[in-house]
């Protein structure tokens, strides 16, 4: 399982850095007019205004900018969902193991215990309700 997960960051780091790399060949072939040096516009899932801003020199860019963000993005859900199934599927079997020793005396084991720690005990100022 940790395999798979190091498979997937290993893919959604490599389409984080396609995409980055496509945001910078934007900016440098906008116009100079246009105010794509702030990086906002890259951020936010505006492609038809990176589209309209950068112009049609930069459409391959942008095309392969918006496949690697929308490949990033799934990469990360996926490999979040597929952790946290694996930690559930973890603890269950760590808990369902061979059972281990108490070593410490205080502790008495179940069979013995006879719900001595359920009884009531008379507190001062609350009646007692018992039957």
């Amino acid at each position: 399982m940790s395999v798979l997960l190091g498979v997937i960051a290993v893919f959604a780091l490599l389409s984080l850095v396609v995409a980055a790399m496509q945001a910078i060949k934007i900016v440098r072939q906008a116009p100079a007019s246009e105010d794509l040096g702030s990086f906002m516009v890259l951020g936010w899932w505006k492609f038809a205004t990176l589209e309209a801003k950068a112009g049609p020199a930069a459409a391959a860019q942008i095309a392969i900018y918006k496949r690697a963000t929308i490949a990033f993005l799934i990469f990360i859900v996926l490999g979040v969902l597929l952790s946290g199934w694996a930690v559930n599927q973890g603890s269950g079997a760590q808990a369902a193991a061979a059972p281990r020793l108490i070593n410490d005396p205080r502790v008495l084991p179940a069979e013995f215990a006879f719900n001595t720690d359920l009884r009531r005990v008379a507190m001062p100022g609350v009646p007692l309700s018992e039957s």
